[in-house]
């Protein structure tokens, strides 16, 4: 039997080629075809047929009849080329057998290679005989009529690229002919295809030259040159700007073999120096590249700087050489080692690089995947795999040394007088990679690892995060196709938030996405918003997110370090604990344990790249990685452990929140109760007001949670929520006042907790304040009152009066205002209560003063002033030097007013005291200043 799938997908029938009738027939024989002499298991051929979403029940027996059926148009019912690999009495897989001449697509990367060993033996013609009859195989797109799946998309993909550097030798073997007329035409739409294909522009270039077109050889360079700094930002490699020397110098020797010569007998007759003979070629070494990812996006600056290093370390060995200090022998290697987090494109990135770097390693590029991070594999010895490098750098297999020491030693002679380039995919350990390192100043290395690789000597570390939105979301185009993409533009932006920007969780969506291109972007939005199962949405085919990180976090629960378990457990519970990021003693109050022990563990999680700690301070975790930890706790840890941990740390929060609000404002008086949890020292109350605004997102986390979840819990939520109060309200927060205030309230009542929902609703109130809502305001209010007089809570009725009077002065209903704060004054005189009466006589004051009655106004204030200075208040201070100055300024008493303003200033520029009042503050003070023609003066 033959195949064919450089093209349609065909089988010839003994007298014709043929092709397969139903589109699951031809997938299944092309997924089979991509893994040709290798077991497919059925779950996975059942993947690429229908994937998992469209799987149906009897798909088990729908493969089975397939199977079948292509069985006998392969004629082949015995079953010795389509063979059954079973376990037990069950199919475990199919394995397509196939010889390499029966198959297209292995016959042309067999004729390749003959051409390429035909180019290093300087055969350029028999090269070109090869190379021509291997391109002459295809007939177009590979498996162009087979429908998408993972596997056939791949494999198209790495033959398309094997294609292009096919074409690529057959110009290089032309050129070497002297056909440089011929292929100028094809060149120029290669380039034009590919047009940061360094190899390709340089072959144009040359051809253009030898042609007799110097000048668009030039500006051939020049465009090109222009595109890299545009758009990558970067130079064109050394060797693309020696060539571009040699020919703005019309230099001979480009010239075919025979003009090169008839140059140089020219010379000899006319004094001209005769051209330098040709320099013998060296052998073609390997080429290991795994192909690049044809869905690659962004990452410009890492390449750029993986670009300059090894581009810096060309030139100084350049320059060191026309010094005259014999060579470059004590140049260190190159080591680029890029870590970062499982499924960031760590692999992907360093590929796509070395592609880009190939020509400047002209001995060849080493590639081994150290299954450092690979599901259901350990990591590789450092001795199998310099037996290895040593083969494909030409040693016979018999003569490989079986100590790892001595194999290192020969791999770093063999590379002394080479220019390599390595690529350590994958790395477990510095101990692992140290072994594998070549030696010689021509050679590079790029190491890829989850941790970061700290010791290893003379490294530059790259750290790999997620892409950034417009990055992410061009990758999804490339993978899903840019018009359907644009079509659900906010739906593609929901994605790649969901996916938290990602790489492999965007490839994976992208991959569903792309094998059913009838579904709109929304249907996966919606799938990946249920936050219970967005991880067993992100899994398709071999790829899954959360196998990903199961492998990180299975190292840590083998418990090979003492601190180890800890981390482990750590992780859970961090994914159980609401908030963005963590600081240390929150954690520590998390985790039960010591402080010292806490960080120990929290510093061996970012190590692994399952945490981030940019400043040592706080810890954040991906929002994938959450998920995870949090599957991870519900599996391992019991509902009560998880229970308790949370409540130790909702517990710092709230008994920390306590005491920062207590510190930034000691007089006033607030509905908290004690709370048994561990408190972090904050010290003074800039210190409070830091930790306030530092932790705040957190806060608020803690309190959406907490407020949802039963006794005791809930109860701390809405504690949390009562103390935030004297945080948000100063500094104008209103939306996340309003937000905090209704979600507790709704707890509170579902509680039973009348107070806390009178509290609440006061804080509401506040909330309505600020945004001007002054029926709201005053319905909240009204609501509080009825609680408080139900409770007999003098405190709370004081407060919530006054706050009603407030609104109903902003609502122009000034006597209703004077009625209600006269009662006001009246309770807080009854029952002894000196701070409440200063804030009443400052609202009975507004009241008169919004009437038209200036002077009862200034007695009130001057009364709240007094009695503010006798208990040491220092807001209400403000507010009552504030109050007269607004007063006498609309008198016309613009001095009075102006000196009473400034005295006010000074305490809203207090930290943590009420941020919002000195605006109010310098808009009192601007038209006494204007009036005067005197400005405030610096502040």
């Amino acid at each position: 039997m033959r195949y064919r799938v450089l093209g349609a997908l065909e089988l010839w029938d003994g007298g014709r080629w043929i092709s397969l009738g139903p589109a699951k027939w031809r997938m299944l024989l092309a997924v089979l075809l991509c893994h040709a002499n290798r077991t497919v298991p059925t779950e996975r051929l059942m993947d690429e047929l229908w994937g998992e979403e469209g799987r149906p029940q009897s798909a088990g027996k729908l493969l089975q009849t397939y199977v079948s059926r292509l069985r006998q148009t392969l004629g082949d019912e015995s079953g010795e080329v389509l063979i059954t690999d079973k376990q037990g009495y069950k199919a475990h897989g199919y394995r397509l057998a196939v010889e390499a001449a029966e198959f297209d697509a292995h016959r042309f990367e067999q004729l390749v290679e003959e051409g390429r060993r035909g180019l290093d033996r300087d055969a350029p013609e028999a090269a070109a005989e090869r190379l021509r009859e291997a391109l002459g195989l295809w007939r177009g797109a590979p498996f162009q009529d087979v429908p998408p799946t993972p596997a056939v998309e791949a494999e198209a993909t790495r033959l398309e690229e094997c294609r292009l550097e096919a074409v690529d030798a057959r110009i290089e073997a032309d050129l070497r002919c002297g056909r440089h007329a011929s292929v100028l035409g094809e060149l120029e739409a290669l380039t034009a295809e590919h047009p940061f294909r360094e190899d390709l522009r340089g072959r144009q270039m040359l051809a253009l030259y030898r042609s007799g077109r110097q000048a668009d050889a030039l500006a051939a360079y020049r465009d090109l040159r222009g595109a890299l700094a545009d758009e990558l930002g970067v130079e064109p490699t050394p060797a693309l700007q020696r060539l571009h020397q040699r020919i703005l110098t019309a230099d001979e020797t480009l010239m075919p073999p025979e003009r090169a010569a008839e140059g140089a007998a020219a010379g000899a007759g006319s004094g001209t120096p005769a051209a330098p003979p040709r320099a013998a070629r060296t052998p073609r070494g390997p080429r290991q590249l795994p192909p690049a990812s044809p869905a690659f996006t962004g990452r410009h600056g890492e390449i750029a700087v993986i670009r300059t290093l090894i581009e810096e370390h060309d030139s100084s060995g350049a320059a060191a050489a026309d010094g005259g200090d014999g060579g470059v022998g004590g140049r260190p290697v190159v080591i680029a080692a890029i870590d970062g987090t499982g499924g960031v494109g760590k692999s992907s990135l360093v590929i796509h690089a070395a592609h880009q770097l190939a020509d400047r390693f002209p001995d060849g590029q080493l590639y081994v995947d150290l299954h450092g991070a690979t599901a259901g594999l350990t990591a590789l010895d450092p001795g199998e795999v310099l037996g290895r490098f040593l083969r494909a750098l030409g040693v016979d297999g018999s003569s490989v040394p079986s100590s790892t020491d001595e194999a290192s030693a020969q791999f770093r002679s063999l590379a002394a007088g080479r220019r390599l380039l390595v690529i350590l995919d994958n790395a477990a350990s510095v101990e692992q990679v140290r072994p594998l390192l070549p030696a010689g100043p021509g050679c590079s290395a790029l190491v890829t690892s989850r941790e970061m690789l700290t010791t290893l000597e003379g490294a530059t570390h790259l750290h790999l995060d997620v892409l950034p939105r417009d990055q992410a979301v061009a990758l999804l185009e490339r993978i899903v196709g840019a018009e359907r993409v644009r079509a659900e533009p906010e739906e593609a932006e929901a994605i790649t938030r969901l996916c938290g920007g990602l790489p492999l969780a965007l490839r994976i969506a992208g991959a569903r996405l792309a094998a059913r291109p009838g579904r709109p972007l929304r249907t996966l939005v919606t799938k990946l918003t249920d936050v219970r199962g967005r991880l067993d949405e992100l899994s398709f085919g071999d790829l899954a997110v959360r196998t990903s990180f199961q492998v990180s976090y299975d190292g840590f629960r083998e418990g090979r370090r003492s601190d180890d378990l800890d981390a482990a457990r750590a992780f859970r519970l961090l994914g159980a604990l609401p908030g963005p990021d963590v600081s240390l003693p929150v954690a520590t109050a998390l985790l039960g344990l010591s402080e010292s022990r806490t960080e120990s563990a929290l510093e061996r999680l970012v190590d692994a790249q399952l945490l981030e700690s940019p400043d040592s301070i706080r810890y954040h975790m991906h929002d994938l990685l959450r998920l995870f930890a949090s599957e991870r706790a519900e599996q391992e840890d019991s509902e009560a452990e998880r229970s308790a941990a949370v409540a130790r740390g909702l517990s710092c929060y709230l008994a920390t929140a306590q005491q920062a609000v207590t510190l930034l404002d000691p007089l006033r008086p607030r509905p908290e109760h004690a709370v048994d949890g561990a408190v972090v020292p904050l010290g003074d109350s800039a210190g409070a007001d830091a930790w306030l605004k530092a932790e705040l997102r957190n806060l608020l986390a803690a309190v959406a949670y907490a407020v949802e979840r039963p006794e005791p819990v809930a109860r701390l939520g809405v504690r949390l929520a009562q103390s935030l109060q004297w945080f948000l309200y100063p500094r104008a927060h209103a939306q996340d006042l309003q937000s905090v205030n209704e979600l507790a309230i709704q707890a509170a009542r579902r509680l039973g907790d009348l107070e806390s929902e009178a509290w609440l609703l006061d804080h509401l109130a506040g909330a309505h304040w600020l945004q001007r809502a002054y029926d709201d305001v005053r319905e909240c209010l009204e609501s509080a009152l009825e609680i408080w007089r139900e409770l007999g809570h003098h405190q709370g009725e004081l407060r919530t009066l006054c706050n009603l009077a407030d609104a109903l002065c902003e609502l122009g209903l000034h006597e209703e205002a004077i009625v209600v704060q006269k009662r006001q004054l009246t309770l807080a005189r009854e029952t002894g209560d000196p701070a409440a009466e200063v804030i009443g006589l400052g609202n009975l004051g507004r009241a008169h003063r919004g009437l038209g009655h200036p002077e009862e106004a200034l007695t009130c204030f001057r009364e709240s002033l007094e009695g503010a200075r006798r208990t040491g208040n220092i807001h209400h201070q403000g507010f009552a030097l504030y109050e007269m100055g607004i007063t006498y300024m609309e008198q016309g008493k613009f001095p009075e007013g102006r000196t009473h303003l400034d005295q006010a200033l000074p305490v809203w520029k207090r930290p943590g005291t009420y941020e919002s009042w000195r605006g109010h503050t310098w808009s009192g003070l601007f038209p006494a200043c204007m009036t005067l023609q005197i400005g405030p003066g610096p502040r």
